[in-house]
This record gives structure tokens, C-alpha cells and sequence, in this order.
């Protein structure tokens, strides 16, 4: 048993130092010969990104702009018609609401009381 692993061994050995001498009658590659050469295939420039963004952004502030001149009308609306009216007939028109944290709030109703100012 031991024979046979020293000849295992000793094949190995001559297997690295034959291929040591292949390796040797090879010649080695300058790591300047892809640099040098001019025929290499020349590579894409970079393409421009072509996105929308500046025309979404356009977009988006028009209707900010529109939403706010909408709000502003609303505001100056509810100004001209709480000076109109008295605080008295207001304050028995509002419906007396209780906040409850479990239920998640109606859009709709809060709408009505604002249309009520």
C-alpha cells in the first residue's frame, strides 16, 4: 500500500515538472499587446438617456399651479360668506362629532361640513 501511494506520488511529481517545462517553451503574452493593437472593435458611445421627465414636470406644475388657484377661490369663497353670515345660526347648524380613533374618517361628510362654512 505504501508503494503504491509513493508511485502516486512520484507520477505527480514528474506530472508538475513536465508540464513546468511546457509552460517554459511557451511565450508569454505582453500585457501591452491588446493596447498596442489598432484594429480592436471600437465599442458604442454612450446613447443620451431620452426620458419625458422635463415634460412631466411641465405637466405636474400646471396642476399645482391649477389645484392652488382652485383652494385660493375656495378660501376667498368661504371669507366673503362667513362675513355674510352670523356665528349664532353657524354654531346651531354644526352637527357635534365625536372622534373615534378606530374608525377611519369620512371624506364625504367632512366635505359637507366645510361646504356648511
Amino acid at each position: 500500500m505504501k508503494e503504491i501511494f509513493e508511485n502516486r506520488i512520484a507520477q505527480g511529481i514528474e506530472g508538475l515538472i513536465v508540464a513546468k517545462n511546457r509552460l517554459t517553451g511557451q511565450k508569454p503574452r505582453s500585457i501591452f499587446h491588446i493596447a498596442n493593437q489598432k484594429n480592436f472593435k471600437s465599442k458604442n458611445k454612450a446613447k443620451p438617456v431620452t426620458t419625458n421627465l422635463k415634460k412631466v414636470n411641465i405637466v405636474n406644475n400646471e396642476k399645482v399651479t391649477r389645484v392652488n388657484k382652485a383652494f385660493v377661490d375656495i378660501q376667498k369663497e368661504l371669507a366673503h360668506f362667513s362675513k355674510g353670515l352670523s356665528l349664532e345660526p353657524l354654531q346651531k347648524t354644526l352637527i357635534p362629532q365625536h372622534q373615534h380613533k378606530n374608525h377611519p374618517v369620512n371624506i364625504d361628510e367632512a366635505t359637507r361640513l366645510m361646504a356648511q362654512l
